[in-house]
């Protein structure tokens, strides 16, 4: 594929992922900002978003499961150039006490591995669709937190305290 070509992919990839802040979206997200936004005021900068080694996607997920349902998670996605032959970088900005999400917000899932899982036809709205179910569903028996996959599994209880002590620190606002 040439650069073109996925440059008009992510555009089109984009913009319907901007539609996904609707409450009878399948999956909700909040786009803040994309590649395609025009922020420099600069005009000695080159505002070309072409030029750059990644794209960065920022937005707020909404999450369906009963502890992180009362917020929403700000996180980034960093598309490769090469995006979508290559999956994106997943980073949570906003804390969250979760087994899969690495302390300092890194998203670890098999899916977006440049491996035989990751596909070119993944759209941007699957990888949130992924996210956000990773999120509600743990996968505990793979955690990148020992610890906390420790916790879920043998001490739900504790776990969800202290998830639920992160979301009401950290989360951000559902409206």
């Amino acid at each position: 594929m040439s650069e073109s070509t996925l440059n008009k992919r992510l555009y089109t990839d984009l913009n319907r992922l901007k539609l996904c802040n609707k409450a009878d979206a399948e999956v909700r997200f909040l786009c803040e900002k994309t590649p395609f936004d025009d922020h420099d005021d600069d005009e000695d900068k080159p505002n070309d978003s072409t030029q750059e080694k990644t794209y960065s996607v920022i937005g707020q997920i909404f999450p369906n499961s009963e502890i992180y349902k009362i917020a929403a998670y700000r996180i980034e996605m960093k598309l490769p150039k090469t995006f979508p032959l290559v999956p994106p970088q997943v980073r949570f900005l906003t804390p969250i006490y979760h087994p899969n999400i690495e302390e300092k917000g890194d998203f670890c899932n098999d899916l977006l591995v440049k491996t035989a899982k990751w596909l070119p036809t993944t759209s941007l709205i699957d990888i949130v669709k992924i996210v956000v179910k990773h999120v509600d569903e743990p996968d505990a028996d793979n955690p990148v937190r020992a610890a906390l996959g420790v916790e879920y599994k043998t001490n739900r209880p504790e776990f969800d305290r202290h998830a639920l002590e992160y979301v009401k620190k950290h989360g951000l606002s559902r409206s």
